[in-house]
């Protein structure tokens, strides 16, 4: 029994430690989403305005973008 309670543990906290990153990519991606200029306003429900985050294809490509502008 106290070997499956600490597979159990070790799970919870692999959950937690998923969790956690998972959290800061969505920082990191709303960060460059408002510094590249790439946050979408869209309309919502009730007359509320919807903010979504880009998504990482669109980040890069916007990178890229830019990087390619510095070169030339």
């Amino acid at each position: 029994m106290k070997e499956r309670a600490d597979v159990e543990e070790r799970f919870e906290d692999v959950r937690a430690e998923r969790d956690a990153l998972r959290r800061e990519l969505g920082d990191l991606r709303s960060w460059l989403s408002v510094k590249l200029g790439l946050l979408k306003r869209e309309p919502g429900p009730s007359g509320l305005t919807v903010i979504s985050i880009a998504s990482d294809r669109e980040i890069i490509a916007k990178i890229e973008e830019l990087t390619d502008k510095r070169e030339r």
